[in-house]
């Protein structure tokens, strides 16, 4: 007997915010695409069937920030079996690559990956460094061929990255910035700015990005932190968030507090992005983990469950405007898919400065399914 499904989901609750859909619903797959979404869907006609009664069947995670070009960049981190482990189909690297080196990060890193391995270019020629800054000589800087390197690799960048940190820029911050906005411009292309330790005010980063730029990192306690010595949300970042400056997690080993997140969230910023900023200087022991530990501290700091997958699924792809391709259960789709249970079950997370949370409940990974693949998690 002929069947028409390779691959049946059969059982789960369909959660995809990108159409507002949260309810119970099969989904069938052919030749790695999404064939059809809908209710008791007929098992006997699918070559291979998924159990997923009980768990949430969403679009495959997006993490929005990574270093993930290993064996090149001091940062970088192998970072496929992560994804195919943790529900990611698809990841955006940080800077790892300028346009110097970026040829590498296309055939290296991206081409042999099985998720999806997008990036920003980095300002700086070479990409970002542990030591030296990157542009604590603005030699390295050049916005012309970051541009450049956008524009003709429209499949794999996302738009431009520039770290402000004391450490990658010296007394260069406004300089930098300044550039990175000019090389966003001629490409039409976001800009991902790192924030923490800086020797620019917060007020004028903020005030200096344009809609649809991205502040990084948006919960470091480094100074100076979105929320001031009060623990007030800022003026000037609530009105960046208003016209349409996008805020990311970034958690890292050193940018995420349980407390300046409290503050923030009851000055009504919640993360339009979750990410994790894996790389590989974090070491076993980090408090990060992965991204679905990542969202559940935010599931337990009060965000709903819509709203912690959107900030990992569709939030993200409309950011780099790969709304058409990423960040949702459709029919026609690429089958990216993540298969997620949320068990009541009392945990222990970790923020970057020492502070514990204890959760009633996690988000786990069953399985991950990228272009109609399945790859089981572990445990």
């Amino acid at each position: 007997m002929t069947r028409p499904f390779d691959l049946l989901l059969s059982g789960g609750t369909v959660l995809d915010p990108a159409t507002g859909f949260h309810g119970p619903g099969d989904v069938a797959v052919v030749s790695g695409k999404i064939a059809a979404i809908g209710p008791s869907l007929p098992r006997d006609q699918a070559v291979h069937t998924l159990d997923v009664r009980g768990l949430y069947v969403t679009p495959g995670l997006i993490d929005f920030h990574v270093h993930s070009y290993w064996g090149v960049n001091p940062y970088g981190l192998d970072l496929d079996p992560i994804c195919a482990a943790t529900g990611v189909t698809a990841t955006v690297d940080a800077g790892s690559a300028g346009p110097v080196n970026f040829p590498g990060f296309k055939r290296l890193i991206h081409a042999p990956s099985r998720a999806r391995m997008l990036a920003f270019v980095a300002l700086a020629q070479h990409g970002v460094l542990h030591a030296p800054g990157e542009l604590t000589d603005l030699r390295f800087a050049d916005p012309e061929a970051a541009a450049r390197t956008v524009a003709e690799n429209r499949e794999i960048a996302a738009g431009i990255k520039v770290r402000l940190h004391r450490k990658a820029v010296g007394d260069n911050g406004r300089e930098a910035l300044r550039l990175a906005i000019e090389a966003g411009e001629s490409c039409r292309a976001p800009v991902m700015v790192h924030i923490g330790d800086t020797g620019l005010w917060i007020e004028e980063i903020v005030d200096t990005l344009r809609p649809g730029d991205i502040v990084t990192h948006c919960y470091t306690p480094q100074q100076p932190a979105i929320v001031d010595p009060a623990g007030r949300l800022r003026g000037a970042v609530r009105r960046a968030r208003e016209r349409g400056v996008i805020f990311d997690v970034g958690h890292a080993g050193g940018h995420f507090d349980f407390q300046l997140v409290r503050s923030a969230l009851d000055g009504g910023l919640a993360p339009d992005i979750i990410s994790t900023d894996l790389h590989g200087r974090l070491g076993p022991s980090n408090p990060v983990v992965d991204l679905p530990t990542t969202m559940s501290k935010f599931l337990a700091l009060g965000m709903s469950l819509d709203q912690v997958v959107a900030a990992c699924t569709i939030n993200a792809a409309r950011a780099i405007g790969w709304e058409d391709r990423l960040g949702s259960v459709a029919v026609g789709r690429e089958a990216d898919l993540a298969v997620l249970s949320l068990t009541e079950d009392r945990v222990s997370l970790r923020d970057s400065v020492g502070g514990e949370l204890t959760a009633g409940q996690r988000l786990a990974v069953r399985w991950t399914i990228r272009a109609g693949s399945v790859f089981r998690a572990p445990g």
